[in-house]
């Protein structure tokens, strides 16, 4: 079975470490490793990462997500990101994945 995997933030990861959802903690510099090591994992389905992190990683992203079946990578605010956590982080993976929840 495929999981989701969190890459952000120490308060964003616990908080979806409380969900059930595995994460790991990264800071900018450290997103493209982690990035790297969460998709080589067979059980990984979806990988969200917060969008501090995604900056650099634009281009990588849109390859994993055109060229890889699975998993699919996909920005979301930051805990402390008020404007983005207007929706719910479920509305973020159904647009995505251009299915409806």
């Amino acid at each position: 079975m495929e999981k989701i995997y969190i890459i952000g933030d120490m308060h964003t990861v616990s908080a979806f470490r409380l969900s059930g959802v595995e994460g790991v903690e990264a800071s900018p510099e450290e997103a493209s490793k982690r990035l790297e090591e969460i998709i080589g994992f067979k059980d990984a389905g979806i990988v969200l990462m917060t969008n501090e992190l995604t900056g650099d990683l634009q281009a990588r992203i849109r390859e994993i997500n055109l060229n890889m079946q699975s998993p699919v990578v996909i920005e979301i605010p930051g805990i402390d990101d008020v404007e983005g956590f207007r929706r719910s982080a479920l509305s973020y993976i159904s647009e995505a994945l251009g299915i409806s929840l």
